[in-house]
């Protein structure tokens, strides 16, 4: 019996604190149930093309059944922006070395790690 509850106490430290995750659940007066529903997310960027040095604007609009707990932008499969806060709004600025097409992809979690992934495309043409 003692080594069941030292098993379950490690457990639940371990997970708590940064072990492997496990899906977060909520409890309701019917049980516990296990969230497996993925966030929501859309996308906006303005401009589509960039003529002339300065800022592309990324503004998300994120729903969940839970709460949104990350966002990450990926820019031609870069990292962009990682941000826990779950802020909906990004710029980046650009100059003529980045003449082309560009690939932004968004991934967005809720706390139990499903995750929601969409892909555009935006093009920076200065002085073309």
């Amino acid at each position: 019996m003692r080594a069941f509850l030292l098993s379950a106490l490690v457990a639940v430290l371990a997970t708590s604190c940064g072990g492997p995750s496990t899906p977060s659940t909520t409890a309701q007066s019917t049980g516990t149930r296990v969230d497996t529903q993925a966030p929501k997310v859309s996308m906006v960027m303005s401009p589509q093309t960039l003529k002339e040095k300065g800022n592309v604007f990324f503004r998300l609009a994120t729903q969940d059944n839970t709460t949104v707990s990350r966002v990450v932008l990926l820019i031609d499969g870069e990292t962009f922006v990682d941000d826990p806060t779950a802020y909906n709004s990004y710029a980046k600025y650009f100059e003529a070395s980045s003449n082309g097409e560009h690939k932004v992809t968004v991934r967005v979690y809720d706390q139990a790690q499903n995750v929601t992934e969409q892909t555009q495309t935006f093009h920076v043409n200065i002085g073309q």
